[in-house]
């Protein structure tokens, strides 16, 4: 099995789905998945062995990667599309591991003309493993890459 294929270890919980338009990269680290109901927004990943450092947990890097990608949850709307992080701080509070379901549901903190501000809480269950605050600049209609 590739990659990036999906597979019966992923799994999801009832309601999300794969991620649309996933980049090569992100469906690598993923598979990552999206629950929108009740007004909020839910992305979630399995944690495969593949996502596994050295002492058998899931690489904070790949946490890192999952904290990037919850922009996705919140950049949508008038501002929908890939965005370009500007600061991202993570806090490690538990390991996960194989086979865990992580999730986060992005929380809009602040939003400005040209920044999105978000916080979430990672969790395993009803157990938190990371929390993450981050800032985003908008992608405004024909901006150019770098701009």
């Amino acid at each position: 099995m590739t990659a990036t294929a999906l597979s019966d270890a992923d799994a999801p919980p009832e309601g999300f789905t794969p991620l649309g338009n996933a980049t090569e990269g992100e469906r690598f680290n993923g598979p990552y998945y999206i629950r929108r109901a009740d007004g909020a927004t839910t992305l979630g990943f399995r944690v495969q062995k593949r996502h596994l450092n050295a002492v058998g947990t899931c690489h904070g890097g790949l946490l890192a990667v999952f904290a990037d990608m919850l922009g996705y949850g919140i950049n949508v709307g008038d501002h929908s599309g890939a965005a370009p992080t500007v600061t991202l701080s993570i806090d490690f509070l538990a390991p996960a591991r194989e086979g865990d379901w992580v999730e986060a549901s992005p929380e809009l903190v602040r939003e400005t003309r040209s920044l999105i501000f978000f916080q979430a809480v990672m969790r395993v269950g009803n157990g938190p493993v990371a929390r993450c605050n981050g800032l985003y600049k908008k992608r405004t209609t024909g901006a150019r890459a770098g701009s």
